[in-house]
């Protein structure tokens, strides 16, 4: 490995390690992640940013995005022009993942959710499914929880495997945390090892592009790794099934949707497409069949961030309807298996928009202020919008000359 690519290992490591630094400005000013002098210092000097000068912590997080999505497009134009090789490529996405793993899930609760459930199951012997957390009004966790009035909308595969890492924890608090931190990373990991065996077989031209273009994606880095989203399974069970679909193991493609669904319902809607691709008489190609997932998943994503649907395992009052930035792993990994230019321009500016909507929060707090829920939608579809108009106006003049 070259110097050049020895000093962006660097970067990558400064820039994500600022990040987990950052994080612990917003550790809930009820929840006490260590009794150790320093830990508790640091924590506090973090928290007199994010909690007293908002204004300045938010700059900071723009700074931040800015940075990380600058390096991000210049490490795939790097790939692109093959300057960088396999070995950075593997040791970047590992150190990337280690350091994000003991980062603060700063820009959401819902780790803190899986870690309830399975506390549930496991201390008070009940059903996530027929409790919540306020049915446990003495459990001294309530005071750092959010979303504690909700029934578990998570399918039984993935209460089942929460409890590994819920078992793990030996009932530490901070064991608890970090098993499951390590827990969903690992996804991160297994889902970028498969995104490069798809595309060994698929698309061998753009290998590493492809696979930088999920691996390195900030947006995957902050909401799977450092928010630690169980999206990211999500992702799993669809590059499985579409992996197993490649090599012509059908069973066990079919099976990794099955078991995706029983993690978080939402792969259940590609099982048509799944099973024309495998009784089909006429041989579909899988770069076809890959793109029609993608929209499927991209309208349902629409759908179900602009109405309120009825899904299996999710009781009413679970879920908001509105767009959430880890909703992109259900598309966007797909869009890594088929590396167009187009794609991949409005997949950069989803990230780096969705990246963008925790503004409002982060700068006053809470969601409720005038004019939040505009400025989310806004700093998602201009970029898009502005791309897409590009995309057509490039067209146009090159149909012209």
């Amino acid at each position: 490995m070259g110097k050049h690519q020895k000093v962006l290992i660097i970067v990558s490591v400064l820039l994500y390690g600022f990040l987990t630094l950052f994080s612990y400005a917003y550790v809930d000013l009820n929840l006490t992640l260590s009794q150790n002098p320093l830990i508790i210092h640091f924590v506090k000097t973090m928290q007199q940013l994010s909690y007293f000068n908002r204004p300045a912590a938010t700059y900071i997080y723009i700074l931040f995005v800015i940075c990380a999505f600058v390096f991000f497009v210049y490490n795939l134009w790097l790939f692109k022009s093959d300057k960088l090789t396999l070995s950075y490529l593997r040791k970047s996405v590992i150190l990337t993942t280690l350091i994000l793993v003991f980062a603060y899930p700063f820009l959401s609760s819902d780790l803190f959710n899986y870690l309830f459930d399975a506390k549930i199951i496991l201390k008070y012997h009940a059903s996530p499914y027929t409790h919540r957390p306020l049915d446990f009004p003495t459990d001294e966790w309530l005071r750092f929880m959010r979303w504690v009035h909700r029934y578990s909308p998570y399918g039984p595969l993935w209460l089942t495997s929460s409890l590994i890492p819920a078992f793990l924890g030996f009932n530490k608090f901070i064991l608890n945390f970090f098993a499951f931190k390590i827990f969903i990373g690992l996804f991160h990991l297994i889902n970028t090892y498969l995104v490069y065996k798809i595309l060994q077989k698929i698309n061998p031209r753009l290998l590493l592009f492809g696979t930088a273009f999920y691996a390195l994606n900030p947006l995957f880095l902050i909401e799977g790794v450092a928010n630690s989203h169980n999206d990211v399974v999500v992702a799993t069970s669809l590059l499985a099934t579409v992996y197993f679909l490649i090599i012509k193991r059908n069973l066990l493609s079919v099976s990794a949707l099955v078991l995706g669904a029983l993690v978080k319902y939402i792969s259940i809607i590609i099982l048509p497409l799944v099973l024309v691709q495998i009784t089909s008489k006429n041989v579909i190609k899988i770069e076809k069949t890959i793109l029609i997932i993608l929209l499927s998943m991209g309208l349902f994503t629409f759908l179900f961030s602009s109405f309120r649907i009825t899904v299996p395992f999710v009781s009413p009052g679970a879920t908001q309807v509105q767009f959430q930035p880890w909703y992109l792993f259900w598309t966007l990994p797909l869009v890594s298996l088929l590396p167009q230019w187009n794609l991949i321009l409005i997949s950069l500016a989803l990230s780096m928009g969705a990246s963008l909507r925790y503004l409002p929060f982060l700068y006053f707090g809470d969601w409720s202020q005038s004019g939040t829920i505009a400025f989310m939608q806004t700093v998602l579809v201009i970029p898009v919008t502005m791309v897409i108009f590009w995309i057509i106006l490039r067209r146009f003049l090159n149909k012209i000359k």
